[in-house]
């Protein structure tokens, strides 16, 4: 029942909102276990009044939980939460380890400071996200900051979600200048001014997303102290060339980073690329790399890659010249790609783009080639090949179906190369998950289009002996499989991602 209840995840403001009140039974006695709630907004086909409903439904869901036992509330639609219910959160759950600063329908900061025990909602906060995308919620941001900096904070997700057609504040105020500190920073940072005498935060995480990094390096170097960071994650943020070559410095540079996460839109001069490979060759001890670059003329240079060899257990890195289609993909070369097998050894995720090969002939050196690089990784569980095998030389596009049983006979032939190659070395091979394409979702509420996945399954012959066969999963339900923890590669959301190369129709069974 602790299990069951421990990460909670409910859709709201559809009918189904009537089983709540079972749920939220005093008698069902799995409700003082619910640690971690997310809510959804229910797909609904009408959805006239749905907003008003499922405030409703929140409210309820509130005031009948045990109080003080939630450590996480994440309410994901990117609309307006409930004012009067994010108070009643506040009054009601008070060891809240991570809080959101989200749009609300209402100004609710002035109502907050006047809780009695407004001190004690923050007491055990040490994970914070702010998300703004008007002055208000930018308001609410300093306000989360202000109170939970004063204790322990071990994580910051600045994601700024401003509509970019229509901004409520225009560009140039928002994002930092040449001449000063724009409105986000100024904000939400403002009880720390001046920024050049502040104490800066000892943090271990720090994400940024949608942030212009050009002009901010410096100021973000004064607010975190990023030398005790362990984990680095920029999303989608021009000019992040400018915050890695300031971390390069001997006094900002991480003592002991351990998760890097870089997506990026790289310009003309591929500067950001630049970067990054300077900063990974001085960094040390990172055990999860992901990079993830578009408009780039080549991938990350394995130099960086490999010197992090006696650490790395996951690797996602993936390049392109254009930002729509997977085909476009860069792909090591051999020489490369075998150095960062060879040199990280501890690898138990993978996911690359490999050398093109044909789902109805016989695989090309290159592809086996990639394969039996693989060989030297003895912990690998996941594989996750993301651009698509084609059907060449044939020009018809193949049935959804049976390009799946094609696909499943090259997952298979993965297996039981994997096998063989473990045999010869007195050892058994650990792969588990062979995937091709990446996944669309950001949230796990169903499975992708974009990806087909493969476990390692046993079967039986006629004469009772044993062998491996590659078994179609859903992306949802590979979670619940024996390698499920060790599958993770295959959530992060890359910037490029494609349908399989099938056809469209009936006889596909697609939904295109």
């Amino acid at each position: 029942m602790r299990q069951l209840y421990h990460e909670v995840t409910l859709d709201v403001g559809s009918p189904h909102d009537t089983r709540l009140g079972a749920f939220l039974n005093p008698k069902n006695i799995g409700l003082p276990h619910i640690r971690k709630l997310d809510l959804y907004l229910a797909d609904v086909i009408d959805k006239c009044n749905q907003m008003q409903q499922a405030n409703f439904a929140i409210r309820m869901i509130l005031e009948l939980l045990p109080e003080n036992i939630l450590e996480k509330f994440s309410w994901h639609p990117w609309s307006p939460f409930s004012g009067d219910n994010l108070v009643l959160l506040y009054k009601k759950q008070k060891r809240m380890k991570w809080m959101e600063s989200i749009a609300l329908d209402r100004e609710v900061i002035d109502e907050l400071q006047k809780l009695p025990d407004l001190e004690k909602v923050f007491e055990n906060v040490r994970k914070i996200g702010l998300y703004p995308d008007s002055r208000e919620v930018l308001d609410f941001c300093h306000f989360l900051l202000k109170n939970t900096a004063k204790r322990k904070l071990d994580k910051i997700t600045l994601h700024a979600s401003f509509d970019e057609i229509d901004p409520p504040v225009p560009e140039r105020e928002l994002h930092d200048s040449s001449t000063g500190p724009g409105l986000i920073t100024s904000t939400m940072f403002s009880h720390m001014q001046p920024f050049s005498k502040c104490t800066p935060l000892a943090l271990k995480e720090i994400t940024l997303q949608k942030l212009k990094l050009r002009y901010v390096a410096d100021t973000y170097c004064k607010l975190i102290d990023f030398r005790s960071v362990k984990s680095i994650r920029i999303f989608g943020c021009p000019g992040a060339d400018a915050l890695f070559a300031e971390l390069s410095k001997s006094t900002q540079l991480p003592e002991k980073l351990e998760t890097l996460e870089f997506k990026h839109e790289d310009n003309n001069e591929n500067d950001g690329l630049g970067a990054l490979d300077g900063f990974m060759c001085l960094v040390s001890g990172i055990k999860v790399l992901t990079l993830d670059l578009t408009y780039s003329k080549s991938l990350p240079a394995p130099a960086g890659i490999v010197r992090h060899g006696k650490t790395l257990k996951q690797i996602n890195i993936h390049a392109s010249t254009g930002p729509d289609s997977c085909d476009e993909e860069l792909v090591y070369d051999y020489a490369s790609f075998s150095q960062i097998c060879k040199d990280c050894p501890l690898l138990e995720q993978v996911s690359v783009a490999f050398p093109q090969v044909s789902v109805i002939r016989s695989k090309n050196d290159s592809f086996v080639n990639f394969e039996n690089c693989l060989g030297d990784v003895p912990l690998l569980v996941t594989l996750n090949i993301t651009n698509w095998p084609n059907n060449s030389p044939s020009s018809a596009r193949l049935p959804r179906k049976i390009y799946e049983h094609l696909l499943a006979n090259l997952a298979q032939q993965g297996f039981e190369r994997s096998s063989t190659y473990a045999r010869k070395h007195g050892r058994s091979s650990k792969l588990s998950i062979v995937a091709f394409g990446s996944s669309d979702k950001v949230y796990d509420r169903e499975d992708s289009q974009n990806q087909i996945i493969f476990v390692k399954g046993k079967q039986i012959d006629p004469l009772g002996r044993e062998k491996s066969t590659a078994v179609q999963i859903g992306w949802c339900l590979r979670k619940f499989v024996d390698a499920g923890s060790k599958s993770d590669i295959l959530d992060f959301s890359l910037s490029r991602s494609s349908r399989p190369p099938v056809k469209n129709g009936p006889d596909s069974d697609d939904s295109d």
